[in-house]
């Protein structure tokens, strides 16, 4: 085995090991996430309905869910610029 042969092998096991680690984040998130597509969601900042939903490995000790979607006004319909933002699994009140 050459050096050349060898540097292949190790960058193809740790590309292995990376889908390894983030099909398992994923399949923890999943596991964990109580929320789907057209919920509400309340952080600290505001309200949002989920459009959209992606994975995080989380400043936490564990991966977790980042909601994307529209911002709500307080009475529960959609501020008038239509707004849109993210919110975090960890932060949801």
């Amino acid at each position: 085995m050459d050096v050349n042969t060898y540097f292949q092998k190790v960058k193809d096991l740790e590309s292995e090991h990376y889908k390894r680690k983030e099909d398992l984040m994923k399949e923890f998130v999943r596991a964990n996430d109580p929320y789907k597509i057209g919920d509400k969601v309340t952080d600290h900042i505001g309200t949002i309905i989920i459009e959209s939903k992606k994975y995080d490995w989380g400043f936490s000790s564990y991966p977790s869910a980042v909601y994307f979607g529209v911002e709500l006004k307080k009475d529960g319909t959609p501020t008038k610029k239509m707004s849109k933002r993210n919110v975090w699994q960890s932060n949801v009140l």
